[in-house]
């Protein structure tokens, strides 16, 4: 007899749930997952399964799951039987929510009243694949048996059948993993007037613990209906903007900088609408890389900004920056704040609202307010330098005030029998900016530029009673390291020193006291004395080579407290040996001459380094000179790219100051213009020739 019609209300009755306590005799109804955690786009398999044979006739197991993380792409039945075992999907309204699968006996027998059975084993499986842009790291899927029943034998009743249940409910968390290296973003979504400009801020950013950037090289895509670009080509140093339909490249190199806010797009509204300005492309990386390696693409976290052409404008006086936003548009019922660009003014400022005259607030930091703008604003100021006061040192003069951007003088007497270091302190913080000018009358005249007066300044000439004079002692000339003496004599004692000479060199030994002549008297085993010492001492030591070549030296690299000289010796050295500094093995440099070979030296800024103390120190050893060619892949890599560039910025702006990071080799390299010398218009050329 069939029973379909009570067997399908049956089925739409939701039963209590399972009791958590197993019983050794019942069948185990358990849902396991393929995975502990997908990411976006990943998918995961739940299966249901059996450890032990089941009787049913009627059967109902639903699966709820998070459809803000998930969506269900598969489903299947892994039994052998029966063959009505089905799918359905309970939520009517999105299709998704929870699925359920279902098997019903359609027909009973009295006279044979044999029951369906449900081997062990994997039952049902059903595939999720996880949401793009899912924003959850608790997705839940639950599972619940709503029915599972047999006949009676004569087909008359339902008898709910005994079983256990595992793992009904499971979390599978949707992680996105965080970007490495070097991350891009731009500013926030923008709403400007029509004929305004509007800036973007370019962030960069790192997940791999650095705090500083030094090259990158950006592609940006705007709309050019909405939007005109508001930024020249340019191609100075270190930085270059290149314009197109609709497109900006910007590339830059040069000194590190820190990660936040690296470069601003500016555009002037040009129509009504909105326009996508877009990051399409980006590389950045550090200059401790630009020795080795190419620099690489980063990771676009925030490629896009939305700019709106609506709003009020604003008309900022240059004497004040907004600190609300940036630009010259604000939204109807914003505030506008601003604050001066230069804090030792005292300023006057006048406001009017669609032509209405405001009254704006004033901060104790000095903030500008003006609330609920409901027109188009303008600001105009008048400003008056600040006056600080000023405290004199001893035996000095001058006025008892000072202004700012107007120059304070004041001048030193000195005592006899006093010696003075003068110091200076402005606003509570050392200052060193001044200048000194002695006058004939034997005093000094100290100046501090009227920029730098932006405080309080007190004056400390640290008058201190003179000591017994000491003189010091100078060695130089080409041969000076060769000197042994003291670096100090007493006045009116003899002063005697030695020299170390070697074979193959002639030597001239002169000196001068107080600035004056002085006979150096020479004396047993390259003994010299200078006799009743009076003033500083600076003894001069030449020598010259009896080598045959011909040397040129020539300024290379300006570093900050050092010269890079380059050395070049033009001529054949002797079989089977090389030309060498010291103890260095000197480059052939073809792209110099045919029979040129080069070496760097470097020196402390202002020593003397001429042709002769490059002579002292060229020799021949048993080598083979290796050869330095022209090319623009100055760190090798093989390619030529921004760090090649950001390499020769490195080292013509002075931040290696030896060649253990970077070698001779990869120093001479960075003359990609043959030029003798390295400048930014190497890194020009680099950026030319660049992928």
């Amino acid at each position: 007899m069939k029973k379909i019609l009570s067997i399908l209300l049956t089925l739409a009755m939701v039963l209590s749930l399972v009791p958590a306590v197993f019983a050794a005799d019942k069948p185990t109804i358990t849902m396991s997952a393929d995975k502990t955690s997908v990411a976006p786009g990943e998918t995961v398999t739940l299966t249901v399964s059996l450890d032990k044979e089941l009787v049913a006739d009627a059967v109902g197991i639903s699966i709820s799951f998070d459809t803000n993380a998930y969506t269900l792409t598969g489903r299947k039945n892994l039994g052998s039987r029966p063959a009505r075992l089905g799918f359905t999907n309970i939520d009517p309204a999105n299709n998704q929510g929870a699925v359920k699968f279902f098997y019903l006996q359609t027909a009973f027998d009295k006279d044979d009243p044999s029951h369906t059975s449900f081997a062990a084993g994997d039952w049902a499986s059903f595939t999720f694949t996880a949401k793009e842009g899912a924003d959850t790291s608790n997705a839940k899927f639950t599972m619940k048996v709503d029915n599972l029943l047999t006949y009676s034998d004569d087909g008359a009743s339902q008898v709910q059948v005994p079983h256990n249940v595992a793992g009904s409910e499971l979390t599978i968390p949707v992680e996105t993993a965080a970007a490495k290296g070097y991350t891009v973003s731009l500013g926030a979504d923008k709403q400007v007037a029509s004929g305004q400009i509007v800036e973007i801020p370019v962030t960069i950013g790192n997940n791999d613990g650095k705090t500083t950037y030094s090259a990158y090289d950006m592609t940006f895509s705007f709309a050019p209906t909405i939007l005109t670009l508001n930024m020249k080509a340019t191609s100075i140093e270190g930085y270059r903007v290149i314009p197109g339909n609709g497109t900006v490249r910007i590339v830059r190199y040069g000194n590190a900088a820190e990660l936040g806010d690296a470069l601003t797009l500016s555009f002037v509204a040009a129509g009504q609408g909105k326009s996508d300005v877009k990051v399409t492309e980006a590389c950045v990386d550090t200059n401790a890389n630009a020795i080795e390696f190419d620099a690489p693409a980063a990771a676009i976290l925030d490629d896009t900004a939305v700019i709106t052409v609506s709003g009020y404008t604003v008309s900022l006086s240059d004497d004040f920056t907004r600190t609300d936003a940036v630009g010259s548009v604000i939204e109807a019922g914003g505030n506008l704040t601003f604050v001066p660009k230069d804090p030792n003014y005292d300023y006057t400022v006048t406001v009017t609202v669609g032509g209405v005259e405001a009254t704006p607030t004033i901060d104790e930091d000095g903030t500008y307010t003006v609330p609920n703008v409901n027109g188009n604003v303008v600001v105009k100021s008048t400003k008056t330098p600040k006056s600080f006061n000023v405290t004199l040192g001893d035996d000095t003069t001058g006025a008892a005030t000072a202004t700012y951007m107007k120059d304070y003088t004041f001048k030193l007497t000195p005592a006899d029998g006093y010696t003075y270091n003068m110091a200076v302190t402005i606003g509570g913080k050392d200052y060193t900016g001044f200048t000194a000018a002695a006058n004939e009358d034997g005093t000094t005249t100290y100046t501090i530029p009227g920029a730098d007066v932006t405080g309080d300044i007190i004056i400390n000439s640290n008058k201190q009673v003179k000591q017994p004079e000491t003189y010091q002692v100078r060695f130089v000339g080409n041969g000076a390291g060769e000197a042994t003496g003291e670096s100090t004599v007493q006045e009116k004692a003899n002063y005697t020193f030695t020299v170390a000479k070697q074979e193959n060199f002639e030597y001239t030994i002169t000196a001068t006291m107080g600035g004056t002549d002085v006979t150096v008297t020479e004396g047993a085993n390259n003994t010299y004395t200078i006799s009743n010492v009076t003033g500083d001492l600076v003894i001069t030591i030449e020598k010259k080579s009896t080598l045959t070549m011909k040397v040129a030296v020539s300024e290379y690299v300006q570093m900050d407290n050092k010269t890079v000289f380059l050395v070049t010796v033009t001529g054949t050295p002797e079989e089977g040996k090389a030309f060498a500094y010291g103890d260095n093995v000197m480059y052939k440099t073809t792209a110099y001459g045919e029979n040129v070979y080069s070496w760097l030296v470097i020196v402390d800024k202002g020593e003397a380094f001429t042709v002769a103390t490059a002579e002292a120190n060229i020799t021949q050893a048993s080598a083979t000179a290796e050869e330095v060619k022209q090319s623009y892949d100055v760190n090798e890599t093989g390619v030529v790219d921004i760090n090649d560039a950001q390499l020769t910025y490195d080292i013509y702006s002075g931040k290696y100051t030896d060649f253990e990071k970077v070698s001779v080799r990869k120093f001479l390299r960075a003359d990609v213009n043959l030029d003798k010398a390295v400048n930014s218009t190497d890194a020009v050329a680099v950026v030319k020739h660049s992928k």
